[in-house]
């Protein structure tokens, strides 16, 4: 039975997203954050009606979301640390982005008949750009965090930053290492959110943004010391990775070092969990992308003329490959 039980609760595992979609659209973690609340209390204050609001409620405790003391709900220390809006790390932009992956989703069977997104090659809505970006400083903040323990970033003094959207890392890399300069690479509308998270920063002169496309143009010529590519060969194939990685040889001086930060399949391509099903997730939403495996980006370095690759594991589902001219 238990081979059938583990069955049919995959069957059933979008229920418990939508829970976490709901909690955070509707406000819920935010109001139970200042004081716990009946559902009828917090019926009321969220303007939903009192029997659905306890249902939810009921499913969020257990989902181990909420705690419920006699009649009262409140958060629990992990909902209270990541899903209430104004708390520092939280990532209810993640949540919303997952959310509006819904519909893509909906769409894997007919994605793996035809071998082909089912959404055009970027996002075009600008409140799902807004999500995403969100979700990317959200994810990126803490990500950069711990690849500052994990990888010594003092050596360096120029940074260049490719594909790097809000500018979560860059921002996070200079704050950490005074000595260090981070410029920013990405399209224009990522990088008006970009400088505006720079200046609240209060890292203008340290964090430069630089307008292009890693596909079109060149990233200079042994301009920078240390290159950094996070989240972006998932998105190509891999003849369109190592074309990346050149123009990343050719921008770095002798001895630079380029830093790959992915999500990293096993040799099997089966393991970890989320790395295989986000390989699903860019096929459903880009021309030609997939989750890899350390050993392909590590022949994809060597093809560009690096040296040395090495892997570094940050948790269970990603990791750096990096590698020196």
């Amino acid at each position: 039975m238990k081979g059938l039980e583990r069955i049919e609760e995959l069957s059933w595992a979008y229920w418990k997203s939508q829970v976490i979609f709901a909690g955070v659209e509707l406000g819920v973690f935010d109001l139970l954050d200042t004081a716990a609340r009946s559902s009828i209390e917090a019926a009321r204050e969220l303007n939903t009606d009192p029997r659905a609001t306890e249902m939810l409620l009921n499913a969020m405790v257990s989902l181990e979301l909420l705690k419920k003391t006699g009649r009262r709900f409140s958060n629990t220390a992990p909902v209270s640390e990541y899903l209430v809006s104004n708390k520092p790390l939280y990532q209810g932009a993640r949540i919303h982005h997952m959310h509006n992956l819904w519909d893509r989703w909906a769409r894997l069977q007919e994605a793996v008949r035809t071998g082909k997104s089912v959404v055009e090659d970027k996002i075009t809505d600008p409140k799902r750009l807004a999500d995403f970006m969100a979700s990317m400083q959200n994810s990126g903040t803490m990500k950069a965090r711990l690849i500052a323990k994990k990888f010594d970033l003092k050596p360096f003094r120029k940074l260049l930053d490719v594909g790097g959207g809000p500018g979560a890392y860059s921002i996070e890399f200079a704050r950490t290492n005074p000595g260090l300069t981070a410029t920013v690479f990405d399209l224009t509308d990522n990088l008006k959110i970009a400088r505006r998270r720079i200046k609240e920063a209060g890292l203008q002169g340290r964090v430069l943004t630089r307008v292009g496309n890693c596909l079109e143009v060149g990233l200079g010529r042994e301009a920078y010391d240390i290159i950094f590519v996070s989240n972006l060969v998932h998105i190509y194939a891999p003849d369109t990775n190592v074309g990346i990685l050149r123009k990343c040889h050719k921008a770095l001086v002798a001895g630079g070092k380029v830093v790959i930060h992915e999500f990293v399949l096993d040799a099997t391509g089966t393991r970890p969990l989320f790395p295989a099903l986000f390989s699903l997730n860019m096929l459903l939403g880009t021309c030609e992308g997939a989750s890899y495996s350390k050993e392909e980006m590590k022949g994809w370095l060597i093809e560009a003329g690096f040296r040395r690759p090495k892997t570094i594991r940050l948790n269970r589902d990603s990791g750096l490959v990096t590698a020196e001219k």
